[in-house]
């Protein structure tokens, strides 16, 4: 977790409802507003994620290739996950 001193203090302007309703849920702004930027980020690369992959071309050769490479991966974290009794 990232202590107080790698943290920078900023001024952001947001809704006034918004931050009415955000302060009826916690006493810790900055932490919400953390968390809120936490979840924007993991949205974003998701959907540049989501985008590289539905924009590249690919030969089909290529998609079985990869498919086969998933199953065969999926299959084997499998036998690992149930080794390890997990």
């Amino acid at each position: 977790m990232i202590n107080n001193s790698q943290k920078q203090r900023i001024s952001i302007t947001v809704d006034a409802r918004l931050l009415e309703e955000v302060d009826q849920m916690t006493k810790n702004r900055s932490a919400a507003v953390e968390q809120g930027l936490r979840l924007w980020r993991k949205q974003q690369i998701e959907e540049q994620l989501r985008n590289f992959y539905q924009n590249r071309s690919q030969a089909t050769s290529e998609f079985e290739f990869e498919q086969e490479w998933a199953q065969f991966s999926q299959s084997q974290m499998e036998e690992i996950l149930e080794e390890e009794g997990l």
